[in-house]
């Protein structure tokens, strides 16, 4: 190997030096590439948590269709049906038909303010509302749908065991088609 003289060794640490860029031009310009990263694993992420939730958390029930039936039609269609209507409160489940409130029993139905499944210390009683459901379900088998509502301070869980509690009574189906309506105070 050739010797290099100091000007020659000079000039090749003059031309292979890396010089920095001036902190002028990199000033505005930001690496977005790990940021992008991220924001697509979040996104991806949410997309495969909201599908497992809703696979697992989902209630099968109908609400009522909006529409602009009024008149003679409606007035004959509820009378010739059950219209069975349940609302929960805070002192317990109250069962209705087109003929009445139904009375503590669901054997007779009667006016005025009425309980039919109380609560039991502080808990609501849902096999009392099955059987109720199923005395109600025995007189009119044909009928499939309840109406259910709730009023306001009454704790989600309690209005899908009640949905749970009127669906069936573990051997036969009793009002299947579950519609939601809103509370009414």
């Amino acid at each position: 190997m050739a010797k290099l003289t100091p000007q020659q060794r000079a000039y090749v640490r003059k031309r292979t030096k890396h010089s920095d860029p001036d902190p002028s031009e990199i000033a505005g310009e930001l690496n977005i590439v790990p940021f992008l990263d991220i924001v697509v694993n979040i996104i991806i992420f949410l997309l495969a948590t909201v599908q497992a939730v809703l696979a697992v958390a989902q209630i099968d029930a109908q609400l009522p269709s909006l529409g602009r039936r009024v008149g003679r039609t409606q007035l004959d269609d509820a009378g010739s049906t059950l219209n069975l209507s349940v609302t929960i409160t805070s002192a317990g489940v109250i069962v209705s038909g087109s003929g009445g409130k139904l009375a503590p029993g669901c054997e007779q139905t009667q006016s005025g303010r009425v309980i039919t499944v109380a609560n039991r210390g502080g808990e609501y009683d849902w096999a009392g509302l099955t059987q109720c459901a199923a005395r109600v379900h025995s007189e009119f088998p044909d009928e499939r749908k309840v109406i259910v509502s709730a009023d306001p301070e009454v704790e989600f869980q309690h209005l899908v065991g009640a949905m749970d509690a009127l669906r069936a009574d573990g051997t036969e189906e009793l009002f299947p088609e579950v519609l939601l309506s809103a509370g009414v105070r």
